[in-house]
Order: structure tokens, then sequence, then C-alpha cells
């Protein structure tokens, strides 16, 4: 497989750099061993780091400043997953099914001003309480309308999202990287279709602690008629979807009626 190769010149932009030689002799038995033995070494590297527990033990368990997570929740890294499983229908229904309505809270405003944080809309069922949209749960939602706007040019079809939307959730996927300035790092093989950091382990934060904890900020709200301006479908009707504890339950029922949950 290695009676072809020779001396190459490989023509380069730097008036100084010369000739460079890419192999200036044939490889000999010594240099053909060694690169299966290398080809072995990296696979084997590979699978440990797959299979394996590995969680660094220096990692920063910091807590999160509102919802009071720890990054105790071991995540492997690029495993596979139904979002990008071979099976268009299944991949479609698992984006498509993705919710952040739990991540619209209402908080009171003892909260607001222990966080210092920016004003933000009122409540309309409860003036003392002001609405957030959750970092994170706006991040998903942004993947999502980027996923869905994909599959649809993929397919043919009609964009159903503003395509300025759209833009405005890549460039916050781009503001998240920048901002969490991730520096881990990722460990990568020699490989003919190179890998990086697959299966390796990672300490997050619990995402079901995060929803677990929004629950008790419940705001009635539900993502629906997602492609709709307001001028289109009225924002307040995003926020009737009550559970049957809601203390804001009464006061909807008494504007809308009776909203199924």
């Amino acid at each position: 497989m290695f009676s072809n190769l020779k001396y190459n010149k490989v023509e380069s932009d730097d008036d100084d750099a010369g000739e460079r030689s890419i192999y200036s002799s044939g490889p000999t038995k010594g240099t053909f061993y060694g690169i299966i033995a290398l080809f072995f070494l990296s696979n084997t590297i590979t699978y440990y780091i797959a299979s394996s527990d590995f969680i660094p033990n220096d990692y920063n368990r910091d807590i999160s400043p509102h919802a009071g997570l720890t990054r105790d929740f071991p995540f492997p890294l690029g495993t596979h997953s139904p979002y990008v499983d071979k099976n268009e229908t299944l991949r479609n229904e698992m984006w498509e099914a993705i919710s952040i309505d739990a991540g619209m809270i209402a908080v009171p405003e003892p909260f607001v001003s222990d966080k210092n944080l920016p004003p933000s809309q009122k409540l309309v069922w409860d003036k003392s309480k002001s609405v957030y949209l959750l970092n994170g749960h706006h991040t998903l939602r942004c993947v999502r309308a980027v996923y869905l706007s994909l599959m649809e040019f993929w397919q043919g079809k009609l964009q159903s999202r503003r395509w300025e939307h759209v833009i405005h959730c890549v460039d916050q996927l781009r503001q998240e990287a920048i901002c969490n300035a991730d520096d881990t790092p990722r460990y990568s093989t020699a490989d003919d279709i190179p890998v990086s950091g697959m299966g390796q382990v990672r300490l997050c934060r619990n995402w079901e602690k995060l929803e677990e904890w929004a629950k008790k900020y419940n705001s009635c709200y539900r993502y629906v008629n997602q492609t709709a301006s307001y001028k289109e479908f009225p924002q307040i009707e995003r926020f009737i979807w009550c559970p049957e504890d809601s203390p804001y339950k009464e006061a909807v029922e008494q504007v809308f009626g009776h909203v199924e949950w």
C-alpha cells in the first residue's frame, strides 16, 4: 500500500519555506508496524474512554445562583441519542416534543430584589409576580427552532419560522459557547475519521432538577401557536394553562372559562 509513495514538492506562499518533503523515501518495515500499533492504540483509547466511568476529580462543582443546582450529574459527551437517530420520523418526533413551558416562571418581588434581577413584565393574573424565561429553556427553544428550520429546508418545505428568529437563535448558541468558555479537554484520536470526546464523561447540572425547581413558580404558560405573530395570537392566551393546584386558576377561568390542562 506504500509502494507508490515518493518525494513530492509542496508549493508554499512563504518565499523562505523552500521545499518540504512529505516522504523522502519509502517506509521501512518498522514504520509499517509502528502505524499498525498506533492504529490499535488509538482505537483502544477511544473504547476505554467511551466505555469507562471516568469523571475528572477536580471538576468545579459550582452552585447555580437561582435554583441552587450543582454539577453532580455525570453525562457522557456525544453518545447516540434519538435526537440524531437515522429514523427521520422518530428523530422529528423527539425534537417536536421538546417543551420549554416550565422555563417561563413567575416569581415574587422579594425574589427579584434578592437576586437583583432586571425589571420584567408582570404576570397578568397576579401583579405581585414578574415573568422571566429561564436561559436554559430559551437556549433549548433556539436549538429546537434551528433543527426544525433545517429539516424544512432539507425537505423542501416553506419555512414556518421567521428567518430573523432563526438567525437570532444561531447567534444565541454562539453567545452561550462564548459565555460558558467551557475548558473541558476533549480527547482526540488519529482515526481516518477523527473522534473528539465521544463518550467522555462530564459533570453537569441535572435538567430534571431545574424543571422541578421551576414548577414552584409555574406561570400557567404553554408555548402554543408557536409560529403565530402577536397580532395573530394574543400573548395572554399562552398564560391560561394552569395546573389544577395553581393559585391563578380561578382568575383565568373568570376570563376564559374552564381551560383543559
